[in-house]
Formats: C-alpha cells, sequence, structure tokens
C-alpha cells in the first residue's frame, strides 16, 4: 500500500538522511583522526618535558654530591680535635689517618682526604686509603687551583667552606676544601699559620648508579664527549669542561600512550556510538539507560582514590570465574604496605593519599599479563592471575614490589622509606572459595609482616597452625598484665675501669605464665604487633622505676618499643610514671634501636629533645646493626651509644670488628657520648673493649638477668 508520509517516498527526506550518515561518518573519521593526532602530539610533548625534567633532574644530582662533599668538610673540619691535631708543630700522622684517612674502607663517603699549610702545599694526605707523597696540588686538577685563586681571602678568613668540581688525575671528582677551625669561637694561630681540610670523592659507576637511583634516571653513565643533545655537561670548579652524563630517556610519552591506547580506542568507539545515536533516534533512550548503568556499575567497583579495582570487584571477578566452573589454578597476592600509619601520623593524610595513588600507579606497571590489580582498603592491595604459571607470576610480581619499594620515594620534598610484607596464596577455585583464597593470603602476608617486614611468605597449613598460636600468645598476655604475671629483671652494666656496676638494664619476664615461662623474643613481637606493647612497656618502665627507687647509686635503662616510640603521647606517659614513682630523672636512660631513629627521623628528634627536656639521657640501642652518620649522632644528641653484641662480641676474633668498635669510640668520645659494650662473655672480649675505649661492659660475663631481690646481693659484691 503506498504511504505519502513514507520518507522513502520523500526525496528531500531521503537525502537528508544520506546527508545526515554521511555526515555523521565523516565526523567520526574526523575525530577519530584529531583525537590519534592530538595522542601523538601529547606523547611527543610529554617526551620533552620529561627529558628535560630528567636533565635538571641530573644538574640536581651533581649539585648533590657537590654539597655531600660539602657536608663532609664542615663534619670534619670545624671541629676542636682537628684543630688540636694538626696545628701542632709536627702531624700525628697515625691520629689523622686513624680519622680521616681510614674512613673510605669504614664508610665509604670519600676517598681522599688531605691537610694543606697556608701556602696550599700538602702537608699529609691519604687517598683510597693509601698515603699520599706529593706536597704540590698538580694532583688535584685545574677545579682546585680555581676554588683556592678564586677564593683564598674567604678560605683564610674562617667563614666559608668551598666545594666544586675537578679533573684530578684518578678522574673526575668532586672535592671540597676548607679551614680547619673550632666549633666555638676564633682560631688562634700563630703568625697567620692556617691549615686547609681538602675531601675528594672520585666519580665512579657506583655512585652514579646510586645517584640514578635516587633521582630516578635511568642509566646514568659519565663520558668525556658528548654522546647525545640532551648530554648534560659537567664543568669544573674553573668552568673548565671535563665530560658529559647521560641517560636513557625514559620515552614516559610513548608508554602512557600505550597504557592509554585501551581506553582511547574505547573514547573513539563511544564517539562513533554518540554519533550514529544521534541518526537512530529511536535509541537515544535505551543507550542513555545502558551507559548509565555501566557508569554507575564502574563506580561501585572502582576505588576513589587510586583507581583501581577495589575489593568487590575483585570477589566478583573470582566469584564469576567459580560459577563457570573454571578450573584453572588461582594464585592471590596480598599487599600491605609497612609503615604507612607513621607516614599519617607524621606527615598527615594528604600526604598518604599522594602516596597510595603513586604506590598504586607503579604497582599497575608490574601486574602480569592477565592479572588484575585492586586496592583492598587502606594501605592494602590484592593482585589475582591464573593459569599454569599463576604461582610463578605472583611470585616473581611480588619479587619487583619488593625492589621496587627498596628505592626510596620521593614526594615533593620528602623521602619516604617504605616496604611491603606480601603473602601468596595458591588453589582451584572449585576446591576452595574466593573468600577462603584471600584468607590464605591475608594469613601468609601477617606472617611476613611478624617476621620481619619487607619479605614474601607463600601460604601452608602450617602458618595456620602458626597464626593460631599468636592469638593464643595474645589472649595469653592479655590475661597475664591483668594478673600480675609477668616481672622485671635487672642485668648489670659494669664500670670498665674500676669493675664496678653503675646501672643497670630492665628486661621483662614471664615467670608465672599457666602453660610455662615463655622467653621475651617469643611474646614481644607479638604484643608489638598486636598492641599490647603499650601497656607492657608502661609496666616495666613502673615497675623499674619502683624497684630501682631505694638503689641511690645506680642508674636504669629501660628499652623502648618502636612501637611506644610512634605513640604520640609518650613523652606525657614517661613523665606521669616519674611523677607517680618519684623516680630521679637523672637516674633513668630510655634506649631507642638505631633503625627506629633512622626511619622516623622527624618523630624521633621531636620526642627525644621532649624526654631530655625532662632531664632524662637517651641511648642509642643495637648500634652496629644498621647504619649511622656522625651527622645523625650530632643531630639527635644521644648521651650513650650501646654497640650491640653482634659487633662486640666478635673484638676477641675478628680485627675489623675490632677496628669498627675503635672508631666508633673515638667518634663518640669527640661527641661527647658514654659507650657500653652488649654482649661481652668472656675475659679476652672484656679487656680488649676495655682497651679500646669503652666506659661500661655489659654481658653474661658478668652476670645474667636477675631478679630485684638477687640484684641486691650482686650490688654488695660489686661495690666491695
Amino acid at each position: 500500500m503506498y504511504n505519502p508520509l513514507s520518507w522513502r517516498n520523500i526525496s528531500t527526506a531521503k537525502t537528508l538522511f544520506v546527508m545526515t550518515f554521511m555526515a555523521g561518518l565523516g565526523l567520526i573519521v574526523s575525530i577519530v583522526a584529531l583525537l590519534y593526532l592530538s595522542l601523538h602530539l601529547i606523547s611527543s610533548k610529554t617526551n620533552e618535558i620529561d627529558e628535560h625534567r630528567t636533565a635538571l633532574s641530573v644538574e640536581g644530582a651533581i649539585q648533590t654530591s657537590v654539597n655531600r662533599v660539602w657536608s663532609l668538610v664542615i663534619d670534619n673540619a670545624v671541629w676542636d680535635d682537628a684543630v688540636r691535631e694538626v696545628y701542632r708543630p709536627e702531624l700525628d700522622t697515625d691520629w689523622l689517618y686513624n680519622t680521616w684517612g681510614a674512613g673510605f674502607k669504614i664508610n665509604n663517603l670519600y676517598d681522599g682526604t688531605f691537610v694543606l699549610d697556608e701556602h696550599f702545599n700538602v702537608m699529609w694526605g691519604s687517598s683510597f686509603s693509601k698515603p699520599f707523597t706529593e706536597k704540590d696540588l698538580s694532583f688535584f686538577g685545574a677545579g682546585l687551583h680555581a676554588m683556592i685563586r678564586e677564593h683564598a681571602e674567604g678560605l683564610a678568613s674562617e667563614n666559608t667552606i668551598y666545594a666544586g668540581i675537578t679533573r684530578t688525575r684518578s678522574g673526575i671528582a668532586f672535592i671540597g676544601i676548607g679551614l680547619i677551625r673550632p666549633m666555638v669561637g676564633r682560631l688562634q694561630a700563630r703568625d697567620g699559620v692556617r691549615r686547609y681540610l681538602v675531601i675528594t670523592r672520585h666519580l665512579n659507576p657506583q655512585i652514579l648508579t646510586a645517584l640514578g637511583n635516587t633521582f630516578q634516571i635511568e642509566n646514568l653513565t659519565y663520558t668525556q664527549d658528548r654522546i647525545t643533545q640532551s648530554s648534560v655537561p659537567l664543568k669544573s670548579a674553573g668552568n673548565e669542561r671535563v665530560g658529559y652524563l647521560n641517560w636513557t630517556p625514559g620515552q614516559t610519552g610513548a608508554l602512557a600512550a600505550r597504557a592509554a591506547s585501551g581506553d582511547f580506542t574505547r573514547i573513539v568507539v563511544l564517539a562513533a556510538g554518540l554519533i550514529l545515536l544521534f541518526i537512530l533516534v529511536s535509541s537515544i533512550g535505551l543507550y542513555k539507560l545502558a551507559r548509565g548503568e555501566s557508569l554507575a556499575r564502574r563506580v561501585a567497583r572502582t576505588d576513589w582514590l587510586s583507581h583501581l579495582p577495589n575489593r568487590r570487584a575483585l570477589i566478583e571477578e573470582l566469584e564469576s570465574v567459580s560459577q563457570r566452573g573454571d578450573s584453572d589454578v588461582k594464585s592471590v597476592v596480598f599487599l600491605d604496605l609497612d609503615g604507612f600509619k607513621d607516614v599519617n601520623d607524621i606527615y598527615g593524610h594528604d600526604v598518604g593519599d599522594e602516596l597510595i595513588i603513586l604506590i598504586a600507579r607503579e604497582l599497575r606497571d608490574r601486574v602480569p599479563q592477565g592479572g588484575m590489580l585492586a586496592r583492598m582498603g587502606g594501605d592494602e592491595f590484592a593482585m589475582t592471575v591464573g593459569g599454569d604459571r599463576s604461582e610463578a607470576l605472583a611470585a616473581e610480581f611480588a619479587g619487583n614490589v619488593l625492589t621496587l619499594l627498596n628505592t626510596p620515594i620521593r614526594l615533593g620534598e620528602r623521602t619516604l622509606y617504605m616496604s611491603a610484607s606480601i603473602g601468596i596464596a595458591t588453589g582451584r577455585l572449585t576446591e576452595c572459595t574466593s573468600s577462603e583464597l584471600f584468607r590464605r593470603a591475608d594469613i601468609a602476608m601477617y606472617h611476613s609482616k611478624i617476621t620481619g617486614k619487607g619479605r614474601v611468605t607463600l601460604y601452608d597449613a602450617a602458618l595456620n597452625s602458626a597464626r593460631e598460636q599468636r592469638l593464643s600468645i595474645e589472649n595469653e598476655i592479655r590475661a597475664g598484665l591483668e594478673r600480675n604475671e609477668f616481672e622485671v629483671w635487672y642485668q648489670p652494666i659494669i664500670d670498665a675501669h674500676s669493675q664496678k656496676m653503675t646501672s643497670v638494664e630492665a628486661l621483662v619476664r614471664w615467670p608465672r605464665r599457666p602453660a610455662g615461662e615463655l622467653r621475651p623474643d617469643a611474646f614481644i613481637s607479638i604484643a608489638e604487633t598486636s598492641g599490647l606493647i603499650y601497656g607492657l612497656g608502661q609496666f616495666v618502665l613502673r615497675r623499674a622505676c619502683q624497684d630501682l627507687g631505694p638503689f641511690s647509686d645506680l642508674k636504669l635503662s629501660v628499652n623502648i618499643s618502636p612501637a611506644q616510640f610512634r605513640d604520640p603521647e609518650f613523652e606525657e606517659k614517661v613523665a606521669n610514671v616519674i611523677e607517680m614513682t618519684r623516680f630521679p630523672s637523672n637516674r633513668l636512660q630510655l634506649e631507642v634501636t638505631e633503625t627506629y631513629v633512622l626511619e622516623n627521623p622527624e618523630r624521633a628528634r621531636v620526642a627525644i629533645a621532649s624526654l631530655k627536656t625532662l632531664g632524662i639521657a637517651m641511648a642509642l640501642d643495637d648500634f652496629g646493626t644498621g647504619y649511622s652518620s656522625i651527622g645523625y649522632l650530632r643531630q639527635f644528641n644521644f648521651d650513650t651509644i650501646k654497640i650491640d653484641k653482634s659487633l662486640a662480641g666478635l673484638v676477641d676474633n675478628d680485627e675489623q670488628a675490632a677496628a669498627l668498635v675503635s672508631g666508633t669510640v673515638r667518634i663518640a668520645n669527640a661527641l661527647g657520648m658514654t659507650v657500653v659494650a652488649e654482649g661481652v662473655e668472656n675475659e679476652k672480649q672484656m679487656k680488649l673493649l676495655r682497651l679500646a675505649g669503652c666506659d661500661q661492659l655489659q654481658g653474661f660475663w658478668f652476670s645474667q638477668p636477675m631478679p630485684v631481690e638477687a640484684l641486691r646481693a650482686v650490688r654488695q659484691v660489686r661495690q666491695c
């Protein structure tokens, strides 16, 4: 039947449809071309910006190395002991070598130290721990000559340290020079006598690798000639070009373009669909409804901060696999960031959010093909992957995460040190539910956290039993605190010269545990991870102050757990205990571990300063198990250094350990700190440590820990 209203019978309507359809196709092609061209342009510009940023980072790395040498000169030249030694009529070369020359072997912060006279002639020197016999400055190259020529007056006036770059006969070196002068007051020297300290640190592949890791510069290398247009010239202090620093461009624009290609394709398809839907007016309602539903589902399954899938999305994915009856092996990697709470407490939640975003981006780049990464909430992430190689892929992903977090993380002007505790569980969803698979991965992750953090644990049935045992001990600790099952024992600390007891260290014991006594190393870690350490630590401090109150000639040392030290109210709690027990604060010393101080310097600095205002002494415990610089020791103003038994206990059969102990004693003496050697187990160790200059000794050679009743008898013997 003929229909006069049919558009097919109206030529203008038919033409309009064809024109609209062709215009729609043309618009689609134009948009696709424009988007791809824009993507290419953005990628190119991003590469240029990244290359410029990296060049700035390289220049910053150079300046950082120069500043490091500058700081070393300040640490070593502005020093009363150095003034006393180098302004003598005759130099004590043994002192100079032990203080400065041996530093290359001990901490590798520099490779050359030299003392110059007022005419800038070499009086003494050590290069790579070998004596330096040349008297003129020809070895040091034009850079040092230029610094002396331009700044001779400033050097002699005691006010300024200068550092720069030079080419020595041993290669390119960062070099600093400064007048050796006292820390307070003016230099008292006869007839214009001056002594200058020169420190060098030669550029080598290890330094370049460290700088590249710190500033996130890939394959940072040094060449004499320019390799690429972006190579950064390296200029000496005399403005002499001594080489170039080169690196491998990151091509972040291309990487971002590839990473965004999938989303970009979806945008193109969406644009095409919108235009076609404009033509097919009848489908607009259904299209909008479907699009709105898709968006709502995506929002519900996406973490708002990291833009990763959330817990719900990950579990739904696994459940859908289970419902399909998929028998493939599935692996779950459960990851918890160590120390994230400290970041929030110290820097605030805004910095914590930035850290989560950065880590989420880095984790996403390391997910194996076919894997799914999700943020489970807080500082927890999970990744699932399937297939016969799922466990190997999961282990590889976990290893890559640990490698990533081994490098300090830069957030603006802050440098954060993070690690992760990781657990892996593998199974078939036909044999266990997705929730059970997650529970197993969580148990494995928890085992990683309680056994040292920064590691990976594969789930097995024994872990389940271990966690149940830990939960049982946790409940026993809670009940033990209520039933007064804990005691405090004391280990004497002996004066190295008089061999008399001068102080004691308080140690917690659990003798009245119903199931039998448990060693501290078996329950302290459980108390720390469960939060019970706060109550247990307060008990030890309070009981020790009560017990030692009558012994007016003895001082008291109490270990402080890192978990206690992180408590923002810790200083107030200590003050309350002192007030309640009326224990003299000048007899109390708190010990904090070296590792915590280095990982949380800002919190440590505030807490130590607050405690010292109360009159409490502070000791750096376990010295020698980690890494501490002289700058850190001076910065935190410790009263005592306790050399760990892992170092002090080797002095009788390890020459290097003996040398390290002697060096530590000299540094501590220069900084006005008392030195206590732990772990003394025989007479030979005692004599060697006393000869090394240790002020106090502690260990089984003198006494094992004992109750307060036994301490009275031992004290009487030691004081005789």
